[in-house]
């Protein structure tokens, strides 16, 4: 079964299949019809598919059980190599091609994701989240946290795990997480490095885009047998679920009051309204929802669609919980970061693109910016609404038919052409 799969834009060098506890390792580069990987912002572990066509009947006499291991090495044209190990940890399905043949659909993922479901951990940490996250990583996965950009705001808590896994407690301190402007933090893994990243939403949207030439979408260019310009060519784009104002409102990305007592010392947060306009906006006429208009003679800032209370309780000399602030003000934040996470979903769209510029560029786009320019309906002219910055969320990675392609979905928090926006409220 072994063998080196060639195309124009990639090849398996070697995907090697190893059962270690039975002795078996072999090359099942040959049989492989598609893979799939996917990056995500909200999974610190690559994940996947893998469809394999069997015509020795090999895979039926291994009669997998949910826990091989498979190492895969892709090269493509520019003599770039990605490789990565995973788990087979499920067949999805299986189909009889033909006589001969079999197709098995398998799910994988890295170790990470199999570890953490046999570990449950009740264990003390102290720390700021960034250092937390740091500690659960390296001691239960060895692997090391690539901190992006700036810090998190907090002052160093305690936190006792209560028998969870250990992705259960780095998801809990992502999301006590964020930066001095009350941004949210990302922990995610990238198919090009080792480390995992961690990332406040800010970074994101401060930074320029990393493609100095904008990714078109245009009919003609699809047909223009051009390599530069099929680097930079849209050939698939697509709205997912966008601009709902009551979604965004039940999700709380648009307005909250969120109110604290601390029953030590009687003290109640006096900024205890939060509206996304005063942190995230890019003008009257381009904000993340329609501030004209009105229902009851009212505006959406007129009205409280959701309201919190929470009760806290230490003193500024004692040590700080998972729920503290040593400044009862910065409370709010905490309903910052979920409003800007949810405010995410508003504007998302999804490219496909040809993979081989991310494999050549060695380019990490996974929570970064890129830029998009679609023309106006059949016209040349920029469709302002649509085109600009996004923050690419999640890809997948697919290679099949001797092709690579990659898919971006992005997200803009605004309808600025430009970048993103910029940190803080608008003038």
């Amino acid at each position: 079964m072994s063998g080196t799969y060639s195309s124009s834009e990639y090849k398996f060098q070697d995907v090697i299949l190893s059962i270690p506890e039975r002795g078996i390792e072999l090359d099942i580069g040959a049989t492989i019809i598609e893979l799939i990987l996917y990056e995500s912002v909200n999974t610190p572990y690559i994940t996947g598919s893998m469809v394999c066509a069997d015509t020795e009947y090999v895979f039926e006499r291994l009669r997998f059980d949910g826990t091989e291991r498979v190492t895969i090495n892709i090269a493509s044209e520019y003599d770039e190599i990605l490789t990565k190990s995973f788990f087979i940890t499920r067949t999805m399905g299986k189909t009889k091609v033909d006589e001969n043949t079999y197709a098995y659909n398998y799910y994988i993922a890295e170790d990470i994701f199999f570890l953490d479901v046999l570990k449950s951990i009740s264990r003390a940490y102290l720390g700021t989240p960034d250092e937390i996250i740091k500690n659960v990583l390296s001691n239960e996965f060895k692997r090391n946290l690539s901190l992006i950009g700036k810090a998190p705001y907090q002052s160093a808590f305690n936190y006792v795990s209560p028998y969870i896994s250990p992705l259960g407690i780095i998801d809990t301190i992502r999301r006590r997480a964020y930066d001095i402007n009350g941004y949210p933090y990302f922990v995610y893994a990238t198919l090009k490095e080792e480390e995992i990243r961690m990332k406040s939403l800010s970074e994101m949207i401060e930074n320029e885009p990393v493609n100095k030439t904008s990714f078109v979408f245009s009919n003609a260019q699809n047909h223009k047998n051009n390599p530069i310009q099929q680097l930079i060519n849209v050939e698939s784009f697509e709205e997912d679920n966008t601009n709902d104002t009551l979604e965004l409102l039940i999700k709380g990305a648009v307005q909250n009051q969120y109110n604290v007592l601390n029953l030590s010392t009687n003290k109640r947060n006096k900024q205890n309204r939060f509206n996304i306009t005063e942190t995230l906006d890019a003008g009257p006429s381009k904000s993340i929802f329609n501030k004209d208009f009105t229902i009851e003679d009212k505006t959406l800032n007129d009205f409280d669609p959701n309201v919190v209370y929470k009760l806290v309780n230490h003193t500024t000399m004692d040590e700080l919980g998972y729920h503290d602030e040593r400044d009862i003000e910065q409370h709010l934040n905490k309903v910052k970061s979920t409003s800007l996470v949810a405010a995410l979903s508003k504007k998302k769209i999804t490219i496909g693109t040809t993979g081989v510029f991310n494999f050549h560029e060695n380019t990490v786009f996974i929570g970064e910016q890129i830029n998009i320019m679609l023309p106006q309906f059949e016209s040349e002219t920029k469709d302002t609404v649509t085109s600009g910055s996004y923050v690419v969320l999640e890809t997948k990675h697919v290679f099949t038919e001797n092709k690579y392609n990659m898919y971006m979905t992005c997200s803009r928090l605004t309808q600025s052409s430009d970048k993103t926006t910029t940190v803080g409220p608008s003038e």
